[in-house]
């Protein structure tokens, strides 16, 4: 909900005009900071109940089992800053200052996608991947590191996949 549908609402019920910033004010002052949404992939009722069930299923599970589980995941790592949204409070004759710029470079500065696994034994190999992460790349990821980091670790283990979309799809 915004500053501006608040004011709205808070005219519409109480008759007096007030400002989005006087709204924003306000809930900066009780600790509530304007926040921009967290993005999540639109879970359906079958994927909270299919999660559901896998923590359900591995509750119970003893220490033993998952001293045999391999993590994976991945994330991405750019030279300058975050791909995410930021934001920066200023007074006015304020916004030029080193602490509310946000450097930016041409063409991004470039980025790398870090894969690694590890599991309750140690930490397996790293792959770096320049570009974009598809199925093909990433079934040569597993054959690369996952599987003979899989040997060295010693593990007789389960493979716990992050159901990272981009290496859902068929190669």
């Amino acid at each position: 909900m915004s500053a501006a549908s608040i004011a709205a609402e808070v005219e519409g019920v109480g008759g007096q005009p007030v400002s989005a910033q006087t709204i924003r004010h306000t809930m900066h002052q009780i600790g509530l900071p304007g926040c921009h949404p967290r993005r999540k992939p639109l879970l359906k009722m079958m994927h909270k109940k299919a999660r559901k069930q896998f923590a359900e299923d591995k509750q119970t599970k003893d220490m033993d089992y998952w001293t045999h589980v391999l993590w994976s995941d991945e994330t991405k790592i750019n030279l300058f800053g975050s791909d995410g949204v930021k934001g920066v409070w200023w007074q006015p004759g304020e916004e030029c200052k080193d602490k509310c710029v946000l450097p930016t470079v041409k063409h991004g500065g470039g980025s790398v996608i870090v894969c690694g696994c590890m599991s309750a034994v140690g930490t397996g190999e790293l792959q770096f991947i320049e570009g974009t992460m598809n199925a093909n790349i990433y079934c040569d990821i597993l054959k690369q590191s996952m599987i003979p980091s899989l040997r060295r670790l010693g593990c007789r283990a389960v493979f716990q996949h992050d159901n990272e979309p981009s290496t859902n799809t068929p190669p």
